[in-house]
């Protein structure tokens, strides 16, 4: 409990500014933003900031979308660090949103109703992820996040999405994101093949070298798929034991080997 109600503190002193301005502010290289000044808890004006947004309608942004960490505007360079409440609602053909580590809050909304959208990296450094953040993507089928220890969920944060997605965190760091009271209840995987409570089925897998440049080795038994950062299946496998595959031909990038509930993220060089 004591740890909840900091958080919660933690959440409103974010949230607040010294000035708010509505809808948006800028558009700079494709991107719409919201410029803030934090209020410091005991009083003055902080550092201010930028804010994704989107252009007062659904469905701004489509395509592969690269957030950076600042951006100058009138000779004045300011961080990129909040995506705003529906800044990406409903944008029908956003196939993926790079995130810099500049980012510590994902607001309400955020992603929700985003049809194409199969996979998103959280940044170290997240503070919170508001209610709904990703509702209604039926094709999100991973999240991974690279905190070592849990940070603040809102209620919901991954409401609509439970039954399908991959949650991955740093290898073995379930137990400790398990422990945390807002992450209760949602099913974890971590990038070592470690799959949380919950999970009835036992499946190992093994995938070497990683990061690889011209073979890898898989140890598994059954189905086994590898598929891109867009979600498509480039190898499906049925395995007894262990198989060499040819990656050459493969572009540069990561790729996901799974074998039933079992995920391993793999960079192909």
């Amino acid at each position: 409990m004591k740890r909840t109600i900091i958080f919660s503190v933690l959440a409103l002193t974010l949230m607040m500014f010294c000035q708010s301005a509505f809808a948006w502010d800028y558009y700079v290289n494709g991107i719409y933003y919201r410029k803030v000044t934090q209020q410091l808890p005991g009083g003055g004006c902080g550092e201010t900031i930028l804010i994704v947004v989107n252009n007062d309608y659904e469905n701004t942004y489509s395509g592969d979308v690269v957030i950076p960490e600042s951006e100058t505007i009138n000779g004045e360079s300011y961080r990129v660090t909040y995506i705003g409440s529906e800044a990406f609602y409903g944008c029908m053909n956003l196939t993926s949103v790079t995130l810099p580590n500049t980012i510590v809050n994902i607001g309400y909304h955020s992603f929700a109703n985003c049809p194409l959208l199969e996979y998103l990296e959280i940044p170290a450094g997240m503070q919170q992820i508001n209610s709904n953040a990703f509702s209604f993507c039926e094709e999100l089928d991973y999240i991974f996040i690279h905190d070592i220890e849990p940070f603040f969920l809102w209620d919901d944060a991954f409401a609509d999405i439970n039954d399908h997605v991959h949650i991955i965190v740093p290898c073995n760091c379930i137990e400790a994101f398990e422990a945390a009271e807002e992450w209760q209840g949602i099913q974890l995987y971590d990038d070592c093949g470690n799959v949380g409570i919950g999970e009835t089925e036992t499946v190992t897998m093994s995938v070497y070298p990683n990061p690889a440049s011209e073979t890898i080795t898989i140890e598994a038994e059954g189905p086994v798929t590898i598929v891109d950062m867009m979600g498509r299946t480039v190898k499906a496998l049925s395995m007894d034991d262990k198989q060499t595959l040819n990656v050459k031909e493969l572009p540069s990038g990561f790729y996901f080997v799974k074998a039933g509930e079992v995920v391993k993220k793999v960079l192909v060089e």
